[in-house]
């Protein structure tokens, strides 16, 4: 992350930045410097209040060549309920390689609807796009996007 010199930084968990946002630094009390997205709800709503605490930040050059860094995003996934679903949504997240932090899935009998949401580790928004299309072609999908603003 440039912008923030040698002051501790952490992504905000509210907002899940990915490289390509754009960001803002939120200066906190005692935890170094909040990487957010520019559009998160939590410093939309401040308003004025944080504006003398918000820096300029941008995103810094890659990392190692041999891992790229990977960044939790949750997506949200609505669908028409039927036996496999999960488990066709779970190969495509392995077969693009990514990492499933978490899932959580409810269903609605009477409507015979699912709702899924899924925390990715994702290395860029790219990658975030092509599993986020891979996943609205399965059979039953109605909807997969990106959770948040």
């Amino acid at each position: 992350m440039q912008g923030v010199g040698n002051l501790l930084t952490a992504f905000a968990r509210c907002c899940k930045p990915l490289p390509t946002d754009s960001v803002i630094g939120y200066i906190t009390r005692g935890r170094g410097v909040s990487i957010h997205r520019r559009d998160c709800p939590n410093l939309l709503r401040m308003g004025a209040t944080a504006a003398g605490r918000l820096i300029e930040v941008e995103w810094g050059g890659k990392g190692p060549a041999s891992r790229p860094p990977t960044y939790p995003v949750d997506i949200e996934v609505e669908a028409y309920d039927r036996p496999g679903l999960l488990r066709d949504i779970t190969a495509i997240v392995a077969n693009e390689k990514i990492n499933l932090m978490a899932v959580n899935v409810s269903t609605d009998k009477k409507e015979q609807a699912a709702h899924m949401k899924l925390t990715l580790e994702i290395t860029d928004i790219h990658q975030l796009s092509r599993v986020l299309e891979r996943i609205s072609q399965v059979p039953n999908v109605t909807e997969a996007r990106r959770h948040g603003p």
